[in-house]
């Protein structure tokens, strides 16, 4: 596998077309239908073929820092439990008792435990899933409590992220998911990142919807006309794909600075925004001071649940820096993402029950959003597309 070329190469070609040295996208007009949104038995292939059989981001890894550190979802639509045992080491598990199936930790969200009880009959498990403790363990005939540990699901930290694949007696090929993008991970700086703050809303459209939104480059300036939209100029952005992931840079109107695609002071966070989407459902963009990591899982075909977490270059370590930060994420995240990028998603689900349309238009500045489409098709079963 060879090695992407460095991200700064979409930098480049902004720089060429701001001078007038190089053409934009070509116009064209893609169609989706509207049912690849609506559909149930679609939903259900994407939920087992992407969702479940595809590593997903959870997590970033100082989210659970020391050990005892848990987190509890249900997210990708099994009870699960992500946590950092005694040695420091991350694993994921069901979060379910295996004496009778009793939900060990009964809500959703972060805990500091030094062991898991389940509350029906105690039966307690260490942080790295084992089974520790089970009372009157006499009455159980031939119990091994060593094929009872909690259910566990492939996981791994790195580059900063924790990674899981939510498919029971499974194996996790990271590497060839990443195909080779860790260099630009790192590079962004994800390893070092500290968590700020998270968000989690549950969205009432296709979590494509939402991956549409954030590859276009059409609604930039218009959608965001009265938040983020001054900060770039029109129709200014360029994607490439790395694997069966998009990374789309937008040019910031520091473009200007420089005609030069060599210029050695050319900065892939002042000159552009870059965004990642890690197929098939996280976005990583990298604002100018900090990163954001959105996921999205899917409920239903008109549901979605959306995760939005702030991953800052350092800790922070003063209430001036801690109120900037705050700021900051309740601009982009509920000023930008929840009032402009989600609204649009939520009243498109609502359109699409009129029948207006058959299909949606996708044109040249929308073209990497089109390309995403073709990227699930690839993953499906052919029978999922002969029926939709």
């Amino acid at each position: 596998m060879s090695a992407p070329q460095h991200p700064k190469v979409l930098l480049e070609r902004l720089v060429e077309r701001h001078a007038g040295e190089r053409e934009g996208p070509s116009s064209c007009g893609r169609r989706v239908p509207v049912a690849h949104y609506t559909d149930e038995h679609r939903f259900a292939q994407e939920r087992d073929a992407l969702f479940r059989g595809l590593p997903q981001i959870v997590a970033h890894g100082t989210q659970i820092a020391s050990p005892g550190d848990v987190i509890a979802y249900d997210w990708l639509g099994l009870p699960l439990l992500t946590m950092r045992d005694q040695n420091g080491e991350v694993g994921t598990f069901m979060n379910v008792c295996r004496h009778r199936g009793m939900r060990l930790l009964k809500d959703q969200g972060s805990y500091q435990l030094k062991s898991l009880i389940c509350p029906y009959h105690t039966w307690t498990y260490g942080l790295d899933g084992k089974l520790r403790n089970v009372p009157r363990i006499e009455s159980f005939s031939d119990l091994n409590t060593e094929e009872h540990g909690l259910i566990s699901l492939p996981t791994e930290e790195r580059h900063g992220l924790i990674w899981v694949q939510a498919a029971v007696n499974t194996s996790m090929d990271l590497d060839t998911h990443l195909a080779g993008l860790g260099s630009d991970l790192s590079l962004f700086g994800f390893d070092d990142a500290h968590f700020f703050r998270q968000s989690i809303k549950r969205v009432p459209c296709n979590w494509k919807l939402i991956q549409d939104a954030f590859l276009d480059g059409y609604h930039v300036v218009r959608l965001h006309k009265n938040t983020v939209g001054g900060f770039f100029p029109d129709a200014m952005a360029e994607s490439d794909h790395v694997g069966r992931h998009i990374r789309n840079a937008v040019a910031r109107k520091e473009i200007k600075e420089t005609s030069d695609p060599n210029h050695e002071e050319l900065d892939l966070r002042r000159h552009a925004t870059f965004s990642y989407t890690l197929f098939p459902n996280s976005v990583l963009i990298m604002h100018p001071d900090y990163n954001s990591i959105i996921s999205l899982f899917p409920q239903s075909a008109d549901e979605t649940i959306f995760v939005h977490s702030m991953l800052l270059p350092s800790a922070v370590e003063s209430d001036a820096e801690r109120d900037h930060y705050d700021r900051s994420f309740s601009l982009i995240d509920e000023g930008v993402f929840e009032a402009e990028d989600l609204h649009v998603c939520i009243e498109a689900q609502r359109g699409f029950a009129s029948g207006a349309n058959d299909s949606l238009l996708f044109g040249g500045l929308e073209s990497a959003a089109a390309e995403f489409h073709g990227l699930i098709a690839d993953a499906l079963p052919s029978e999922t597309l002969a029926q939709v």
